[in-house]
């Protein structure tokens, strides 16, 4: 809410506030870190193997990510949600979530290797079938590691959470890149593998395996919840995957095997940017839930309300400030970083960044409908993204020719389809808590957002010199006209000064 509008800023737990804003500190650092190198990992696989393995990669990492991220997801906020309830049931839940994941994380894992060749074949390149079996085993060993990660969250021990998240990308980022430069695509893919297991690891240490509980939690609330939270996140990674895979596979029909992954690997190039929003509010869903799951569990409606309208403020200020950066000098972007071929997505990249910021907002809606104990109406939101984006897919990206104008067409089908799921979002938020972002924020940060990308755009002059210092002067131009129409006002400032001074 606007720093003019003091009802969401007297929150009726302003110790919860500050514990919030402490979380996403230590949480956002650790995103941070994962962003970058996440990037570094997927940019610098460009230099070691060509734009074909690279394409190969993106595929088989794009279908693994679905049922990977559908895993750990929905495990970490189902233990976390019953944890937050009370305290007390840390152990038990903690219990409860090990038995239940050894049993899915093993039929996961030896279900997707049982099944690789006909998911190769599916992409019609049976040689893919050694890949996914390669990654099949990180399905187990995420799903164990995301019940400590949940106890961690719902205890509220965000730094503790924080740790796990850069050990990981570090562990991630070593072993996959040295992998690659060994062993070629199956190093990759077994550097990964490798990695998923040392953070298990490392996490059972640190948490611990739960101690002997008086009473077990009841396994039937765990498994009803996380049903539902596992449909929502296999859609939402659904929701971040399909346009990849439906690119691809629409490619092959056009184009030869070997053009046809060059645009898998053009189009994933413009998603390692156009996803950073959305990694970046990843922060926000794992600070908010804890602290949802247990205002809604003590029908405090008020608290609620306000967690609800002041995350979706900021949510919005953080996902358009990133986007005018990303929006302002896209071919400069692309140039900067990658070889000179992958800019033939530069036309995409505003588009699907303005996708990808909806859908962002969109997942911190979801996380706070889940906390609140409705997954089955957060699945049908993202449902929503996926059916109007894949409709707009099949009718917009075959007929376009191979190259950057089938990268445009599927950019604007997926933006269409994340933006539809956004507002169904806000529509539910308003009937159910009467809260989402203010109308008078959301024209002040739209003003910001076009004056911070046309004063990018117009920038004279070329070279990646001149391309950084126009995405700098983006940002730079993005805060001056949030400071100075009062939207990030003296409230906001001041309560930032609290937490970071509490922080320190």
């Amino acid at each position: 809410m606007s720093s003019q509008e003091p009802q969401a800023e007297a929150s009726p737990r302003p110790d919860r506030a500050v514990e919030a804003g402490r979380g996403a500190l230590f949480i956002g650092a650790a995103k941070v870190f994962f962003m970058v190198s996440a990037f570094a990992q997927k940019w610098l696989l460009t230099r070691i193997v060509g734009s074909a393995d690279f394409g190969a990669f993106s595929v088989v990492n794009a279908a693994v990510s679905v049922l990977n991220n559908a895993t750990v997801q929905g495990t970490i906020q189902s233990v976390s949600k019953f944890t937050a309830e009370d305290d007390r049931h840390a152990e038990a839940v903690k219990a409860a979530g090990l038995r239940l994941q050894l049993v899915v994380g093993a039929i996961l894992g030896l279900g997707f290797f049982a099944l690789a060749p006909i998911i190769a074949n599916a992409y019609d390149h049976p040689e893919f079938t050694r890949w996914f079996r390669i990654v099949a085993f990180i399905p187990f060993f995420y799903s164990l590691y995301s019940v400590f990660v949940g106890s961690a969250n719902g205890l509220r021990r965000f730094r503790v959470q924080a740790g796990f998240d850069i050990t990981f990308s570090t562990a991630k980022t070593i072993l996959l890149l040295g992998g690659a430069a060994i062993f070629g695509l199956a190093g990759a893919f077994g550097g990964f593998v490798t990695a998923a297991l040392v953070i298990l690891i490392i996490a059972a240490v640190v948490i611990r395996l739960p101690t002997t509980v008086a009473e077990p939690f009841p396994m039937g609330r765990l498994v009803r919840f996380m049903i539902g939270i596992v449909v929502y996140t296999l859609l939402i990674n659904l929701a971040l995957n399909y346009d990849l895979l439906l690119l691809r596979r629409f490619a092959t029909s056009a184009a030869s095997g070997v053009e046809a992954n060059q645009i898998a690997g053009h189009y994933e190039a413009v998603r390692n940017f156009a996803l950073l929003p959305y990694q970046a509010l990843l922060v926000i869903t794992f600070v908010i839930f804890p602290l949802v799951s247990r205002s809604t569990f003590e029908q405090d409606r008020e608290a609620t309300r306000a967690y609800v309208t002041q995350t979706l403020r900021y949510a919005l200020i953080l996902a358009a400030a990133m986007a005018s950066v990303l929006a302002a000098r896209p071919a400069g972007l692309l140039l900067t970083f990658y070889k000179p071929e992958y800019v033939a997505g530069q036309t995409a990249l505003p588009i699907l960044v303005a996708g990808i910021v909806c859908l962002s907002l969109l997942g911190v809606a979801g996380s706070i409908i889940n906390a609140s104990g409705h997954p089955r109406v957060a699945g049908a939101l993202v449902a929503t993204t996926v059916l109007v984006g894949g409709g707009a897919a099949f009718v917009l990206v075959p007929g376009s020719p191979p190259g950057p104008a089938m990268l445009e067409a599927s950019a604007t089908a997926t933006a269409l389809g994340m933006a539809a799921g956004f507002v169904a979002a806000l529509v539910y938020l308003r009937r159910q808590f009467a809260a989402g972002p203010p109308l008078a924020s959301v024209a002040r940060i739209a003003l910001a957002t076009a004056i911070a990308i046309a004063a990018g755009r117009f920038l004279p002059g070329q070279g990646k010199i001149v391309s950084l210092a126009a995405l700098a002067l983006a940002g730079v131009i993005f805060l001056a006209v949030l400071l100075l129409s009062g939207e990030f006002g003296p409230a906001d400032r001041a309560k930032f000064r609290k937490i970071v001074s509490r922080r320190a």
